[in-house]
């Protein structure tokens, strides 16, 4: 049932399994609408999702009363992006519930493998998890995004923590904002090419 393939574990959407380590990722692989089954986890996490369909790609987190939680994603066609999972005021995550009219692969991952933003500029394309050295004293963040849905940047000081809500824009953006002394994590949600500089 287990099949190791560059460190990677893939499992069936059926299948029940403890979420991603530092040593190894997690990944599940389907086709349409599933539920995914893990061990119930609190600890804040990160996945990676890919969907090669043409309709709606929608995924929600599912707690242990089997009730739907955080709307990781909700995009029309071809995805690829990383979500956070376990954000702030959730109970916990058991599951994943898919809806898709395509393939997809779901990677579980800990938050240690978010991209990292090292230098003062970081670019990018769609939805994606992004971490930092905490940031200290008056620091600001300049962001463009040349997509035409949703833009929405937001800045955690710890894992898991109340989030400060950056960018809320739909369509091109361009503007300067503070970067909250602290930050350590940074997501992004995009439809298009974005890119962030930090000073």
């Amino acid at each position: 049932m287990f099949r190791r393939m560059l460190a990677v574990f893939t499992l069936t959407a059926a299948a029940l399994t403890t979420p991603a380590t530092a040593q190894a990722d997690t990944r599940f692989r389907g086709k349409g609408d599933d539920v995914v089954r893990i061990h119930t986890t609190t600890k804040p996490g990160v996945i990676r999702f890919t969907h090669n369909g043409e309709s709606n790609f929608i995924v929600h987190t599912v707690d242990r009363r089997g009730k739907t939680s955080e709307y990781l994603v909700n995009e029309i066609g071809p995805y690829d992006g990383t979500v956070l999972y376990n954000d702030y005021g959730t109970k916990g995550t058991s599951g994943l519930a898919i809806k898709a009219d395509g393939s997809w692969t779901a990677t579980f991952m800990p938050l240690s493998k978010a991209r990292c933003w090292c230098a003062a500029t970081i670019r990018g394309r769609g939805d994606q998890v992004l971490k930092l050295s905490p940031t200290r004293g008056l620091r600001t963040m300049r962001a463009t995004h040349a997509g035409e849905a949703n833009f929405i940047v937001h800045a955690y000081t710890r894992p898991g923590s109340f989030s400060d809500l950056l960018v809320n824009e739909i369509g091109r953006y361009k503007g300067k904002v503070l970067l909250p002394t602290g930050t350590r994590l940074v997501t992004v949600h995009a439809d298009g090419p974005w890119t962030l500089t930090r000073r």
